[in-house]
C-alpha cells in the first residue's frame, strides 16, 4: 500500500503543469512579520525572545542583505510582483492593479495548492483606490484567504480604525471569529498543512499584523510600558511561527519545504521596537527603514550560515520559483532576479542594482547605496565599510554617484508614472524630483 501511494504521488508530481525539471516538488512557506525591526531578533542580539525564529536561523541561511521598502503595501507588492514600486505605482492607499500577474498565480498554475493568511494590503478595502471583489488575494491567485485586506486591525476586536469596520474575512466573507489575530493565524495556516491535498505541494503565505499598532497584549500577558507591550507582540508571534513549524515537523515535511521569514518594513519609532545599530526606522530610506532581518530555510541551503548576497523584495518570485521548480510567467519581466544558486552554494553572485523607498528613494548596488531625498539631495554610502550610515561619500566620490545616478536613470527609464509614492501633489507639491547624473 505505501509503495502504491508512493508511485501515485510520484506520478502526480511528475504530471504537475509548469515544473521545470523533475525532481520532487518543493512546498514553498513565506512568513512576513510586520513593523518589527532590524534589532528586534534574538538572532541580532535582541533582548526580545525569538526561539522560534533563532531556531530557523540555525537551521538555514541568514540574508544579512536583504532589503524592503520602508512602508507596508510597498514592499507587499515588490513580494507579490518582483517589480520596483514606481513601477506598480502601488501606496497604501492604493490597491494593486490588475494588469500585475502575482508569485500565487504561477504556483497555483504549477499545481500547488495556494493559500494566505494574514495581512493583505494590496486592495479590496473602502479606503483603497481599487475596492472590488477581484483585488481580494483569493482572487489573485490564492486558493483560499483568511485574514485583514488592509493596514491594520485591532488584536482581538479585528477593527480597522480607518474605516471603523470589521476587516477580518474567509474568501471574501466577514469572519467574526474570536481571538488573538496572531493565533488564529498560525491556527489557520496549521489547519491547511494538516488537511491539505497530499498529493499536491503548496504555497503558504503566512503575514502576520504583529507587530504593527495597534498594539495589543497577548492573552494572559500584562504590561505596563510600550516597550514591553512590543516585546510580547512580537514574542506571541514567534512562538506562533514555532507551531506553525511543529506542524510542518509532525507531517514529515521539513526537508521537502523552503521556509523564508523576513519582515515588511523597519520597526516605527516610538513604538517599542528596535533597528539598532542600523540608522533610521519605518518610512525612510535609510537602513533601519528598509534592512530585513531575514531568514530562509530549506532543501540544498547550508544550515547556520549567513548570506551576504544582496537581495531585494523582488527578488523573492523569480527565487523561490527556481527553488520549487515552477516556471515563472510574470506579465511584466521582473525587477527581481533569481539568486536560489547563489544561496544554495552560499557564494555571492554579481547581480543588477535595484530600487527601493517610498518619498526618499535609494539605489543599490554593492556596495554602494545612493539615497536621494525628495528635494533631490544625494547621500553616498559604502554600505561594506560604513552599514551605519554615517559618513555621506557624495562630495569626495563624485564619480561613483554619477555612474550609479545614469545607472539608476537607465534602469527606471521606461518606467511609465502610475501613481506611487512618488506621485505629484495638487500644488506641484512633493513631485518626484528626477535621478539624473
Amino acid at each position: 500500500m505505501h509503495l502504491f501511494r508512493t508511485l501515485i504521488l510520484l506520478i502526480a508530481c511528475n504530471a504537475i503543469p509548469g515544473r521545470v525539471g523533475a525532481a520532487a516538488p518543493l512546498n514553498v512557506v513565506t512568513i512576513v512579520a510586520d513593523d518589527v525591526g532590524w534589532g528586534d531578533m534574538g538572532f541580532h542580539g535582541s533582548k526580545i525572545r525569538t526561539p522560534c525564529l533563532d531556531r530557523l536561523a540555525g537551521e538555514g541561511v541568514r540574508l544579512d542583505r536583504f532589503y524592503v521598502n520602508p512602508i507596508c503595501s510597498l514592499t507587499r507588492a515588490a513580494l507579490m510582483t518582483g517589480q520596483f514600486t514606481r513601477r506598480t505605482g502601488v501606496n497604501n492607499r492604493s490597491g494593486l492593479p490588475l494588469d500585475f500577474r502575482t508569485l500565487p498565480q504561477d504556483f497555483h498554475e504549477a499545481g500547488w495548492q495556494t493559500w494566505m493568511c494574514g495581512k493583505w494590503h494590496l486592495g479590496g478595502t473602502p479606503d483603497n483606490t481599487f475596492t472590488g471583489r477581484e483585488y481580494h488575494p483569493d482572487k489573485r491567485g490564492f486558493d483560499h484567504f483568511y485574514g485583514l485586506l488592509g493596514g491594520a486591525v485591532d488584536y482581538y476586536e479585528h477593527i480597522n480604525h480607518q474605516t471603523g469596520t470589521l476587516d477580518w474575512w474567509r474568501d471574501g466573507a466577514p469572519a467574526k471569529d474570536e481571538g488573538y489575530s496572531t493565533d488564529l493565524l498560525a491556527d489557520e495556516a496549521m489547519k491547511r498543512i494538516k488537511s491539505r491535498d497530499r498529493y499536491k505541494p503548496f504555497l503558504m503565505h503566512l503575514a502576520f499584523n504583529a507587530a504593527h499598532g495597534p498594539l495589543n497584549l497577548p492573552p494572559g500577558k500584562s504590561a505596563s510600558r510600550g516597550e514591553a507591550t512590543y516585546a510580547a507582540v512580537v514574542e506571541s508571534m514567534d512562538a506562533a511561527i514555532g507551531r506553525v513549524m511543529t506542524a510542518i515537523a509532525d507531517e514529515k515535511l521539513t526537508e521537502s519545504t523552503v521556509v523564508l521569514f523576513f519582515c515588511d518594513n523597519g520597526a516605527q519609532e516610538g513604538r517599542g521596537g528596535s533597528n539598532a545599530p542600523l540608522r533610521g526606522a519605518k518610512g525612510g530610506a535609510y537602513e533601519g527603514g528598509v534592512r530585513s532581518a531575514a531568514l530562509i530555510r530549506g532543501p540544498g541551503l547550508k544550515a547556520g550560515t549567513v548570506s551576504q548576497q544582496w537581495m531585494f523584495a523582488g527578488d523573492v518570485w523569480p527565487t523561490l520559483a527556481a527553488a520549487a521548480g515552477v516556471n515563472p510567467k510574470p506579465a511584466k519581466p521582473f525587477d527581481g532576479v533569481n539568486v536560489w544558486a547563489a544561496l544554495t552554494k552560499n557564494e555571492i553572485m554579481t547581480r543588477p542594482g535595484f530600487e527601493i523607498g517610498s518619498r526618499d528613494l535609494a539605489w543599490l548596488s554593492a556596495p554602494w547605496k545612493l539615497v536621494q531625498q525628495v528635494d533631490g539631495t544625494r547621500e553616498l554610502y559604502d554600505l561594506t565599510k560604513d552599514p551605519g550610515e554615517g559618513k555621506n561619500l557624495a562630495a569626495e566620490q563624485q564619480d561613483v554617484v554619477a555612474k550609479l545616478a545614469a545607472e539608476w536613470e537607465k534602469t527606471m527609464a521606461s518606467v511609465k508614472a502610475r501613481g506611487g509614492p512618488g506621485r505629484p501633489r495638487p500644488g506641484g507639491k512633493g513631485k518626484r524630483p528626477q535621478v539624473a547624473p
